[in-house]
């Protein structure tokens, strides 16, 4: 039986990576259930759960995470309503797991969103800071996998694919 899993990220700026996720997903045989947490930009492509979906899930609009002024408070509601949508989909026996792409805020983000799931679940999280000092031990979920995404800030290319 395949799995379905949630792939998390800002599909504004990280698109192609994103994609290149999911695709390899279901190349070896898996479902996606795609999450855009962008708050400016839109995807190539619809995703399965927008970016309207998740800041109404925060109780919000997309508009007023962009009309709070400040990146941080606007990744802040998107990150509660990923994280809610996150526990509703696995509550609802809809994913089996999740991956997380991101810098420093989608980071963030992604691991709310891990801390969402109960323990056991797989939760894997590529991200531009993995295991820096910038990420406090406490916010890290006891049962997480992390690698550094270490050419993320280059866009999609070889040292990514592999």
């Amino acid at each position: 039986m395949s799995k379905t899993i949630l792939v998390i990220g800002t599909y504004d700026t990280k698109d192609a990576e994103l994609k290149y996720v999911c695709d390899t997903i279901v190349a070896q045989g898996g479902r996606v259930i795609a999450m855009d947490v962008s708050v400016l930009g839109n995807p190539t492509l619809p995703t399965d759960i927008s970016k309207h979906s998740v800041a109404i899930a925060a109780g919000k609009t997309i508009q007023d995470a962009i009309d709070a002024g400040d990146e941080n408070l606007a990744m802040q509601i998107m990150a509660k309503g990923a994280s809610v949508l996150t526990a509703q989909l696995y509550a609802e026996g809809k994913i089996d797991g999740m991956i997380g792409l991101g810098g420093t805020m989608g980071t963030d983000l992604v691991l709310d969103c891990c801390n969402a799931l109960p323990l056991g679940v797989p939760k894997f999280v590529v991200s531009t800071v993995s295991f820096s000092p910038l990420i406090p031990s406490d916010r890290l979920a006891p049962d997480i996998q992390m690698i550094l995404w270490a050419g993320g800030l280059y866009g999609l290319n070889s040292v990514c694919k592999s």
